[in-house]
């Protein structure tokens, strides 16, 4: 299982982050539409647990081109980022992915949904997320395949951090979802994928 070493943290200017990423020699890759919609039961809360199960559907931005794919998140694996073991598969469509899971007793919660641009450069991805109702965001990450991996891989995401004129302390370690569910607790939970 993949571990995804992850730092995320609300940014004021996408324009100069941008600028910023590619003065630290990032690459600028595809710009997709992601809308996530997470799922929890009542013989599994994902949120209690501090897991995640989602299914997310992704149409790029310039071609059109569509994909899917069904993600379960584990617990975090320590107290300073999103880091996490991450399991990822593609699916045939979304709507396969949500009777999948509905057929087994999960429910969808709040749907998340986001315009992210990509960035690349060596194993790191650096993504610029617009999300509907929050904002906008700078994920960092590095996915590593061992362990004895993880501190490297955050020590690495941590002094680009300084670099683009942030610090550890400016990161959250909150989803998009609990954000969402906290900043419109009434929100709506049947969409359609």
């Amino acid at each position: 299982m993949a571990i995804e070493v992850e730092i995320k943290l609300k940014i004021e200017d996408s324009g100069e982050l941008i600028k910023k990423l590619k003065d630290q020699h990032f690459t600028a890759g595809k710009t997709v539409w992601e809308s996530d919609l997470y799922f929890t039961s009542e013989h599994r809360n994902m949120k209690a647990c501090d897991e995640a199960l989602r299914v997310r559907c992704v149409e790029e931005e310039d071609t059109g081109k569509q994909a899917a794919y069904l993600t379960y998140k584990g617990k975090k694996l320590d107290t300073c980022s999103m880091t996490r073991k991450e399991v990822e598969l593609e699916i045939s469509d979304g709507e396969t992915g949500v009777e999948l899971l509905k057929s087994i007793g999960f429910y969808p919660t709040t749907p998340v949904e986001k315009l992210r641009q990509y960035f690349h450069r060596e194993q790191m991805t650096a993504c610029v997320d617009q999300v509907t109702g929050l904002g906008d965001f700078l994920e960092l990450e590095i996915i590593v395949e061992d362990e004895t991996k993880r501190a490297a891989a955050l020590s690495e995401i941590e002094t680009l951090l300084v670099k683009l004129g942030y610090t550890m302390q400016d990161t959250t370690r909150t989803s998009y979802l609990s954000m969402l569910e906290e900043a419109f607790p009434c929100g709506n939970t049947e969409v359609s994928v």
